[in-house]
């Protein structure tokens, strides 16, 4: 946190010094005030999802304005309720339910961890237009700042850390709970982007992706440094009421070593989604997301991270195989006026093969949450949620948990 004040400290210092010699300028902006398309720059590529940091307030520009710096994010508040142990107070993972029987009964909780903080850079050179952009959340140890997105986007390309381009990001609905949706694609990786707006309706991407894969090592196996990136696409089409459609793919390549024939091997996983938003009319729409695959579990919310890309043959000793893992989601949003809106939706993710692992292990999940949020100002919002999770394990044992969120969230 220290390094953070004093990076800070020295920012504001460069940028008054930088503002005496070059005459730097600074201005407040809004989706109200915007003379100077100041607003519109500064949302250039972002946001896409609902907890992504919006346009900052304050905004730095060159006397030409057509440079524009901004450092912005939000505060929020988290509280929360659980009637069943959900272990963290920001994520509701219905892979962490406990068991029936072995659950701990109600706690309450307050958070601030998904407090933001962001700087960004758009501006006009000489072969085109440059947005480079980076934001923390204070999820850390003691609320320590951890990065979440590190980009720069140029002539069409994307470098950096930043949402998979096998996600349809944008599609997801709004909720307090920053885990959402079982099912839903959304993940942040290193890549080298390149999209293609072929006219204002079509679009296309195609990337390489890092990603370590997250899988479970046998008795006779193990891990090893990756090879070969993960390669995602997407294709979308834009309607002009503000609806779209996106079919995405994912081919991956994942390597372990089998230690009987003392071999590296390599296994082959797939996957494809297909998503959007229907705009039912200017208050009321719908989103989705439909995602299968073999080998993609780390890209499907609940099961990411757990062990199940690849997970220990039940015939073959030294042999891991892909599970097949498929999950969709879908959720209603209406605005009831310039303040209020609400959501409802519900998701499924499951895995279809047991393959080696134990009876105790995660098969299915759902999840469902309704909403209701208040815009009490331009830069303030605030809501409350109820989320409710069923997990069962291939030997039938299940658990189910629900949580009522609240957050009251400024933004600067």
């Amino acid at each position: 946190m220290k390094k953070l004040t004093l990076l800070l400290l020295i920012a504001i210092s460069c940028g008054i010094y930088t503002g005496a010699r070059a005459q730097v300028n600074v201005t407040s902006v809004s989706a109200k005030n915007d003379a100077d398309n100041f607003y519109k720059m500064m949302k250039e590529a972002f946001p896409l999802s609902f907890n992504d940091p919006a346009s900052p307030r304050f905004v730095f520009f060159n006397k030409d304005k057509n440079f524009v710096f901004g450092v912005g994010g939000f505060v929020q508040v988290q509280g929360i309720y659980d009637f069943n142990g959900v272990p963290n107070d920001n994520y509701f993972e219905t892979n962490s339910i406990a068991l029936k029987g072995h659950q701990s009964g109600g706690r309450y909780g307050i958070d601030v961890g998904q407090s933001r903080l962001f700087f960004k850079l758009v501006g006009d050179t000489e072969v085109g237009r440059l947005v480079t952009y980076m934001e923390m959340e204070f999820e850390g140890s003691q609320n320590a700042p951890i990065l979440r997105q590190a980009f720069i986007k140029f002539r069409g390309f994307t470098i950096g850390k930043t949402w998979s381009t096998f996600c349809d990001i944008s599609a997801g609905p709004a909720t307090i709970d920053e885990e959402g949706p079982t099912s839903e694609v959304a993940l942040r990786q290193p890549q080298i982007r390149y999209t293609r707006d072929f006219n204002e309706h079509w679009q296309a991407s195609l990337a390489l992706e890092y990603v370590e894969p997250s899988y479970t090592e046998g008795e006779f196996t193990d891990y090893i440094h990756q090879r070969i990136p993960d390669i995602p696409l997407n294709v979308r089409y834009s309607f002009k009421n503000g609806s779209h459609l996106q079919a995405g793919a994912v081919l991956r390549n994942m390597y372990y070593k089998d230690e009987i024939k003392d071999k590296d091997q390599i296994v082959t996983g797939w996957g494809a989604s297909l998503s959007g938003i229907w705009q039912f009319s200017e208050s009321t729409s719908f989103c989705f997301q439909g995602v299968c695959g073999k080998g993609i579990s780390n890209y499907i919310q609940d099961i990411s991270g757990i062990g199940l890309d690849l997970v220990p043959s039940a015939t073959a000793e030294g042999k891991l195989k892909a599970s097949c893992a498929w999950g969709a989601y879908g959720g209603f949003s209406h605005k009831w006026n310039e303040e209020l809106s609400s959501n409802i939706m519900y998701s499924y993710a499951r895995v279809e093969e047991r393959f080696g692992m134990p009876t105790t292990s995660y098969k299915y999940a759902q999840y469902a949450a309704a909403n209701l949020f208040w815009d009490f100002s331009e830069y303030g919002s605030c809501g409350i949620e109820y989320v409710f999770g069923r997990r069962n394990d291939f030997n039938k044992d299940y658990g189910n948990a629900s949580r009522i969120n609240t957050m009251i969230q400024y933004r600067f």
